[in-house]
């Protein structure tokens, strides 16, 4: 039996390099900091502002960041964002493979 989600898990701010890249080290130090403060799992790309900016290789920088920096400590909930249900299912798809627990999916 799958244990029922509950309590809070926050959607997650993406940190940025000057560059344009996913700052990896500051995502994971974000999930860290969350995870010692007694949230109850992590939403990364949860909320529909990113989508539009990340292309699909930087959502999957920032969903393996996440669940690689929980390591199973608490449930990843990973954002699907699209407006072509063939992108959304890919995504959702990308996210399981990656080990998220969940999907929150706005499409």
């Amino acid at each position: 039996m799958t244990k029922a989600l509950n309590g809070v898990i926050p959607y997650l701010a993406t940190p940025i390099t000057p560059e344009g890249e996913i700052n990896s080290d500051m995502l994971a130090r974000l999930c860290d900091h969350l995870i010692n403060a007694g949230v109850h799992g992590l939403c990364p790309l949860g909320s529909t502002g990113e989508f539009a900016y990340l292309s699909r290789m930087h959502k999957q920088v920032i969903i393996d960041t996440v669940v690689a920096a929980t390591n199973g400590r608490v449930p990843v909930i990973a954002g699907v964002a699209a407006t072509a249900t063939a992108e959304g299912v890919a995504q959702a798809k990308a996210a399981q493979a990656a080990g998220a627990d969940g999907i929150l999916a706005v499409m």
